[in-house]
């Protein structure tokens, strides 16, 4: 009777250790936000699963690896660039008091695990001036945002042998105190696990060492699905497509929405971007992508920052109706339409990422997983986008070829070849961001034209204008 009742007390404690031990592993947690702008900053998408760093593991990484961080943050970028420590290196805006940058967010799922928001991607940030403190416009395309930099940096960590318990946990706990229990897991879980996952990733992307470089405000739109969702086979195709932005998507109805023409709704457009932000389609997948739309659907973009002429403005609203409107106003006859590459004249390089063929392979994909709001089309061109926060839009072309508005306005063969991109001052003058010069050097990323699918030579609208018709233009596009 000993031994029986012995026996019991013992699978009873193996019982309550392993509930423990389950709690600590798999416990779930919640978010609260003061408001609808820091959810959609910081709110989850659903990707800690499949997509999730633990944020000690997340934090302690920079100070692990100062070498790599510096390599992959700096590559391409001019000198000034070094000066910015941690994950601030990759051109990601950061509020004070926060614990990590806009478009990251923290939730626990066993341990509080990081992954990103669409506000990653699609939050600008804007200086009036070199001295200045740094503004962001929500919702607006994130253009110095090192998406490809932060990803080769995680990668090259994960390939080194420092990432191990025995170099990450006397980092990890100068952070956050941790128990015996908390180290240990560390040590045989999370660390391992985690690195298995980034070389997992890496394998999954490591199609994008083959083409050229994305820069800062970038990635490969299209192959970044058809690769990783659809799992189709490796092309020469170069997507490389500028971060668009979100604003006051509820007007789009009825209109293409991505920049080849590939979605017909808000809807496809969330659930296709959750999906590869490693976001699950199940648990509360609908109702964070429903609030996302309905969020976005009035999201407004913030005024021109500097002071306007209004006189100026006004002939060139005139100018906007009889040359421009057509294509780029609310109500314009070709206003969310594709326009095809021969006559718009656009790099073709996009809309050959991601034609029929790739469309029935993602359509199915989604159809399995119960989306079928979510089908796409080929690309049948570039799309006419109306006209939001024109002046936040720089680089402008869905490729991000040309710095400003100005030279828009010029025609293709006087456009600058090269230019400096990411820099974060606005060129209130040209209607842009700072591209040429000593600080754009110093604090750009090097962009190149005649590489491919960097063409600059698309939208030849206005290029004819006189030179005051194009002034009192680029004055009405700050209104925008």
């Amino acid at each position: 009777m000993g031994q029986r009742s012995g026996m019991r007390y013992l699978l009873f404690g193996l019982l309550l250790l392993l509930a423990f031990l389950s709690w600590k592993l798999f416990r779930g947690g919640t978010q609260e936000f003061a408001n609808d702008l820091d959810r959609f900053k910081y709110g989850s998408l659903g990707a800690e699963l499949a997509a999730g760093i633990p944020y000690e593991i997340f934090l302690a990484l920079p100070q692990v690896f100062p070498d790599l961080l510096e390599r992959h943050a700096s590559q391409g970028w001019g000198a000034g660039k070094s000066g910015r420590g941690g994950y601030a290196a990759f051109g990601l805006a950061w509020e004070r008091d926060r614990p990590l940058p806009i478009g990251f967010s923290i939730k626990r799922l066993g341990v509080e695990r990081v992954t990103v928001t669409c506000a990653l991607c699609h939050t600008t940030v804007y200086r009036l001036a070199a001295n200045d403190a740094p503004r962001y416009a929500h919702g607006g395309p994130g253009h110095s945002v090192n998406i490809q930099g932060l990803l080769r940096f995680l990668f090259a960590a994960a390939r080194d042998p420092r990432f191990s318990a025995s170099a990450l946990l006397p980092v990890m706990e100068k952070q956050s105190p941790l128990d015996w229990l908390d180290r240990a897991l560390y040590t045989v879980v999370w660390i391992p696990l985690t690195r298995l996952a980034l070389h997992v990733a890496e394998g999954q992307l490591a199609w994008m060492e083959e083409k050229p470089a994305w820069g800062p405000g970038r990635d490969d739109a299209f192959n970044l699905p058809k690769y990783v969702l659809t799992q189709a086979a490796w092309d020469d195709t170069v997507g490389n497509t500028d971060f668009p932005a979100l604003w006051r998507l509820g007007g789009r109805a009825g209109q293409l929405i991505h920049a080849g023409g590939e979605a017909h709704t808000v809807a496809a457009v969330i659930a296709t971007s959750a999906l590869g932000t490693g976001a699950l389609p199940f648990g509360e997948f609908e109702m964070r992508n429903r609030w996302l739309e309905r969020y976005l659907g009035d999201l407004a973009p913030p005024p021109f920052p500097a002071p306007q002429d209004a006189l100026l403005s006004a002939r060139g609203a005139t100018l906007f109706a009889a040359h421009c409107a057509a294509c780029h106003s609310s109500g314009g006859a070709r206003t969310g339409r594709a326009i095809p590459v021969d006559e718009v004249g656009t790099d073709p390089e996009h809309v050959l990422t991601f034609q029929d063929k790739d469309a029935r392979r993602m359509n199915r994909v989604t159809a399995k997983l119960g989306m079928d709001y979510a089908e796409l089309q080929g690309a049948p061109g570039y799309v006419a986008r109306p006209l939001l926060g024109t002046w936040a839009l720089a680089p402008y072309l869905h490729n991000g070829s040309v710095p400003t508005l100005h030279d828009l306005l010029t025609p293709p063969l006087q456009r600058p070849t090269v230019f400096y991109r990411g820099y974060d001052v606005l060129d209130t003058d040209k209607v842009g961001f700072v591209a040429v010069g000593e600080e754009a050097r110093a604090n750009g990323f090097l962009f190149d034209t005649r590489l491919r699918g960097n063409g600059n030579g698309g939208h030849r609208y206005g290029t004819a204008l006189a030179a005051p018709e194009k002034r009192a233009l680029l004055e009405f596009l700050k209104t925008l």
